[in-house]
This record gives C-alpha cells, sequence and structure tokens, in this order.
C-alpha cells in the first residue's frame, strides 16, 4: 500500500457513511479490512475499505446478523465449495425472511382487529374496555372480527 493509495480511519468513515467506533467494531470483527500502520504510527487504510464497508451495510440491511456476514467475508474464493457454502447461508435467511413475512402479515391481520373493534367502540362510547382487552391480550386470535369467544 503506498501513501497515496491511504485513508485515515475519519476518511473511510466518512465516505462510507459509517461511524468510527461501528468500523473499528466490524474491524476487531474481521469485517473490515486491518489498519495498516505508518512509519508516523497512523493507521490507515487501503481505499478498497469503503467497497468491504458498503458490502457489509448491504448484507445488514438483508438481515444477515454479523456473524452471518462474517462468514460471507471469509468466502471470498470462488471456489465451488465456498460458493456452495454462500448459497446455504443465504437460503437460511430466505427462510428467516419467509417466516418473518408471514409473522408481520398476522400481526398486520390481529392489530386491524383491535384497531376495527376500538374504532366501532369509540362509537358506541365503549372504547375503555376494548382498550382493557387490547391491553391484555384477551381478544381470541382467531381473526373473528374481534369478537371473544
Amino acid at each position: 500500500m503506498t501513501d497515496k493509495a491511504v485513508l485515515k480511519i475519519g476518511e473511510v468513515a466518512a465516505r462510507s457513511g459509517v461511524g468510527i467506533d461501528t468500523f473499528r467494531y466490524d474491524e476487531r470483527l474481521g469485517l473490515s479490512p486491518r489498519a495498516v500502520h505508518t512509519r508516523s504510527g497512523y493507521r490507515v487504510y487501503d481505499p478498497n475499505a469503503i467497497d468491504r464497508i458498503a458490502f457489509i451495510k448491504r448484507a445488514k440491511s438483508f438481515g444477515f446478523a454479523l456473524n452471518e456476514i462474517c462468514d460471507l467475508v471469509r468466502a471470498e474464493t470462488a471456489d465451488p465449495e465456498t460458493c456452495f457454502t454462500v448459497l446455504r447461508v443465504i437460503e437460511r435467511k430466505l427462510g428467516d425472511l419467509n417466516r418473518r413475512h408471514a409473522e408481520i402479515k398476522r400481526l398486520r391481520r390481529e392489530l386491524a382487529v383491535y384497531k376495527a373493534t376500538g374504532e366501532r367502540a369509540i362509537a358506541d362510547d365503549k372504547a375503555r374496555p376494548v382498550i382493557e382487552d387490547f391491553l391484555q391480550g384477551s381478544y381470541q386470535r382467531t381473526g373473528n372480527g374481534g369478537n371473544k369467544t
């Protein structure tokens, strides 16, 4: 790495849109490239560190946990076994997302029932029991229109 092609940690953080503490944490985990120390004692990074941070941010946006991202970072080679490993990680993440999606859909339906029931109760001036029922979770999660069973 030449002196012209290096960045200090603040520059890497600013250009990549992460905080210095986040960058250091990722570095400790082995996600971000390690610093090289200059003769004057500065810790400097190759500009490719910005690309690595972009990859980490993208993986986080897909919901990958840090340990999963570590696995992906370590799998930089393009040999068939590595590709197979990466595909398994991606398949697991897709399964996780599908399960979360189903749970979110269920919660949306349940909240819609509580909302509709609450709106009817407000119109009938009976909101307090509905709110208490909601907070206590006493309505059945059957999607039966908010009616108690």
